[in-house]
């Protein structure tokens, strides 16, 4: 059965399992919002937010996009 992948949001349980996971969502501008929530939770108030322009973080902001994919390809490779 194939898995879906949603584009803007993507997210990984901590290999731990300490009911925790690390959850990221793009936005349309590329903005990235890094949040760690409860697995059983869907939202946080509680996230980061990096902005890819006018930014202080243009190295932070690529490497959160390069975790964004890299966090898509574990879920059709390894679904949770």
């Amino acid at each position: 059965m194939p898995v879906t992948v949603e584009k803007d949001v993507v997210e990984r349980i901590c290999d731990m399992r300490d009911g925790f996971k690390l959850q990221l969502m793009k936005e349309d501008d590329g903005d990235i919002i890094v949040s760690i929530l409860p697995v059983d939770h869907r939202m946080t108030t509680k996230a980061v937010q990096i902005c890819m322009s006018g930014t202080q973080s243009p190295k932070t902001g690529k490497a959160l996009h390069a975790l964004f994919e890299a966090m898509q390809q574990d879920s059709i490779d390894c679904p949770q």
